[in-house]
């Protein structure tokens, strides 16, 4: 799996922020900035599939695009999350 990925970018992006979504669900270990940095399809992943608070927070303050901000803001108010 490894040969392919290094040679297919988008790929190994997504591939990488299946595992993170994976990671913050299973609650391990994340940093905030693997967050920050993911793409706009994974930011709006986590606003719509994960339930952690920390996670939604920091998406409605620093997600990527308005949109994500907006949904995370809301799930947060909605209270449909735990941690």
């Amino acid at each position: 799996m490894a040969d392919i990925t290094t040679e297919r970018e988008f790929l190994a992006r997504r591939l990488r922020e299946w595992t993170l979504l994976r990671s913050i669900t299973m609650g391990e270990p994340w940093g905030p900035e693997e967050v920050t940095t993911g793409s706009d399809w994974f930011q709006r992943k986590a606003v719509e599939t994960l339930p952690s608070p920390a996670v939604l927070t920091l998406l409605a303050e620093a997600g990527r695009t308005r949109r994500v901000r907006a949904d995370a803001s809301r799930r947060l108010r909605q209270g449909h999350h735990s941690d």
